[in-house]
């Protein structure tokens, strides 16, 4: 179908809107508590010491955040020559990965299934809270992300004939071996899954199956071999332990960092939902299709191959946290665009329609998802009946509307209906998230904490830490302070609750400054312990310097 000159200029606009706006005041202080400060202390690594290969020296926990691959590091490390050190330096190129993830996203639909599927594809992809708030941040996310859909769109490429696309698409996965651990086999996986598909259904020939996997991994392997294998020899049983056991093993079948959710299995199902409700559609088309296996295109089998593949290895995890339901959004964005448009095309949407208006009132309200979690556990009071009840009366209502409202409109009446509506809650919920909010709730406040203690002349701190899994690694200091990422400052841990130990190590130290790390807890059950810590510092001669919303700085009176 051929798109109008008016209608290729608002592509391109909405196409950049959807995309860009994660550029939008990126340099939103500060680096927070976690991944972000992680990566940003393997980079400031190689912009000061010169450490591009292997960062363990320097990086907080040592192998725990060096294990993995360096391209993302790499590439923060060129925006820090680029643009300085800053906030924004160190997120740009996960937002730019998020962005051209945007448009790849769009590209695909349009290219391979459908000119005006894909106009729903750009506000879906671009709109994804969960999707723009990882974009907005230095971790390896969408990075990854962003190489595996490449790899993806070069093997569509593939599929039309075109075939030193093949190599494209296996330098890709290459990429993206090289940016988070082993996550970039999601690749080779689902092509294993699609490939037997098309062996199955008489479309390809074993040999064909071997060929193609055979391509991509050796490609793969030989972009990301030579890092890993430099670590191993490097640090040996010690980097095999922590890149395999922990990061792998260990997530998958023990659940690490106390990330394992009450939901189980399906924990990642309502993610997927809540965080993109069309997504329930790409269930509504595998069974739709599956009746016409045979008939189907390929490129759509390849699709949900990649989909599927991820969805069950996700879902099976025993560690879960929100991060792992990325890598769905750009098949399921895909998939429920050309859902929506062929149901609209060919008047049999009343029932997809009906279930994605059910799915987004079950993404939109909190209160009813603990309302029927309460019924299901047999554990609901009054209130948490009635909304369950309400809530599953209202089907069949939906139903009918949806019904209706197909028999009174004509076809592109309603398309344009729905386009408007994605296009309006798209940017209903950037401009929530991202424009009108306050930045001031990402400011812990520990650039003030550590200019106070690069400048000052002490040569020892003493850190009393929050009990959590972590054990008292805080990468946000160690990238805020360069004397701290240096080792020219001795830097102490101790849990905060462990006042003997912290009494003994002030008798010995001379002039220390003491930083006291306080968190939302404090403010509620663990209040009473951090009133006491604060006691206990000034009954031992200590002054409250510096208080931001998650340090508080103590120094002795007398100095």
């Amino acid at each position: 179908m051929e798109i109008k000159g008016d209608e290729k200029r608002l592509i391109i606009l909405l196409l950049f809107f959807f995309s860009f706006h994660r550029f939008y005041n990126l340099g939103f202080k500060e680096l927070q508590m976690w991944d972000e400060s992680l990566y940003g202390v393997r980079a400031k690594a190689i912009y000061y010491f010169n450490e591009w290969i292997d960062q363990t020296n320097y990086a907080v926990g040592g192998l725990y955040s060096s294990a993995h691959p360096p391209l993302f590091i790499w590439l923060t490390a060129i925006s820090y020559k680029i643009f300085g050190v800053s906030e924004f330096a160190t997120r740009f190129f996960s937002a730019l990965f998020g962005s051209l993830t945007v448009i790849l996203t769009y590209l695909i639909t349009r290219n391979f299934f459908d000119i005006r599927s894909s106009l729903l594809a750009i506000p879906f992809i671009g709109s994804i809270y969960l999707f723009n708030f990882y974009s907005r941040q230095a971790q390896l996310d969408i990075p990854y992300i962003f190489f595996i859909t490449l790899s993806f769109c070069f093997y569509l490429e593939f599929l039309k004939g075109k075939k030193f696309y093949l190599y494209l698409s296996s330098i890709a996965f290459g990429l993206s071996l090289m940016t988070k651990i082993v996550v970039g086999f999601f690749v080779p996986i689902t092509l294993a899954i699609f490939l037997l598909a098309m062996y199955s259904i008489g479309k390809i020939k074993f040999k064909e199956i071997y060929s193609h996997l055979a391509t991509l991994v050796s490609i793969g392997l030989f972009i990301a071999l030579p890092w890993h294998l430099y670590m191993f020899i490097t640090h040996g049983e010690d980097f095999i332990n922590i890149f395999f056991k922990f990061h792998i093993i260990e997530r998958l079948t023990e659940g690490v960092e106390e990330n394992i959710p009450e939901l189980g299995y399906f924990y990642i199902l309502n993610q997927l939902i809540v965080q993109f409700p069309p997504s329930i559609l790409v269930f509504v088309d595998l069974i739709k299709n599956a009746k016409n296996f045979k008939r189907i295109d390929e490129r759509r089998i390849l699709i949900h191959s990649w989909f599927w593949s991820e969805f069950f290895i996700i879902s099976l995890s025993k560690t879960k946290i929100p991060s792992y339901v990325l890598p769905l959004f750009v098949p399921a964005v895909i998939i429920s665009s050309i859902c929506i448009k062929e149901a609209i095309d060919k008047k049999e949407g009343t029932f997809p329609l009906s279930l994605l208006i059910i799915s987004l009132v079950w993404s939109s309200s909190q209160e009813l998802r603990n309302a029927v979690k309460e019924v299901l556990k047999l554990n609901a009071n009054l209130n948490s009946v009635l909304i369950t009840t309400l809530f599953f009366f209202s089907m069949p209502v939906i139903f009918l509307v949806v019904k209706s409202i197909f028999k009174k409109l004509e076809v592109w009446e309603f398309a344009k209906f729905v386009y408007a509506t994605a296009v309006a809650v798209g940017l209903f919920s950037i401009l929530k998230t991202e424009f009108f909010i306050d930045y001031g709730r990402y400011v812990d406040g520990a650039e003030k904490i550590c200019n106070f203690i690069d400048n000052s002349k002490v040569d020892t701190v003493l850190y009393l830490y929050t009990k959590h899994s972590t054990a008292g690694m805080n990468p946000q200091l160690t990238f805020y302070s360069y004397r701290k990422l240096s080792g020219s400052i001795k830097w102490m841990e101790i849990p905060r609750g462990e006042r003997q130990t912290i009494k003994d190590y002030l008798r010995k130290l001379k002039n220390p400054i003491v930083v006291v790390e306080r968190t939302a807890r404090d403010l509620q059950d663990r209040q009473y312990e951090l009133e006491l810590t604060r006691q206990f510092l000034v009954e031992s001669g200590f002054k409250e310097l510096i208080t931001v919303k998650r340090y508080i700085l103590f120094k002795r009176e007398a100095f």
